[in-house]
């Protein structure tokens, strides 16, 4: 399983508009992903997508006109641009290697 995280800074005044929609945030597994998650600090949002190929799945995400159209309540709240977080280092009882 592979993750995905797409970060932003958020505006100064948008922590509780991003609060109201990660708390309306749903997913019907039409996307091809395992898991989907939303962190959220006062001046930062992280999306995280799991999946085999999470990267082609988002892609495929954005460039469908209708789908995207799911983050654009967000993007208001976004100052400065959405972009890939990869992950360096992770540590995993589980898991013997690092990415």
């Amino acid at each position: 399983m592979e993750q995905l995280v797409l970060t932003a800074r958020l505006r100064e005044d948008a922590f509780d508009r991003a609060l109201e929609l990660a708390a309306t945030a749903h997913t019907d597994g039409e996307g091809g992903f395992d898991r989907f998650s939303i962190y959220l600090s006062p001046s930062e949002v992280a999306f995280v997508f799991e999946a085999p190929d999470p990267e082609h799945l988002v892609r495929r995400l954005l460039n469908d006109p209708v789908r995207a159209a799911e983050l654009s309540p967000w993007i208001s709240l976004f100052d400065g641009p959405l972009h890939i977080a990869r992950e360096v280092y992770r540590w995993s009882r589980y898991e013997s290697s690092n990415p």
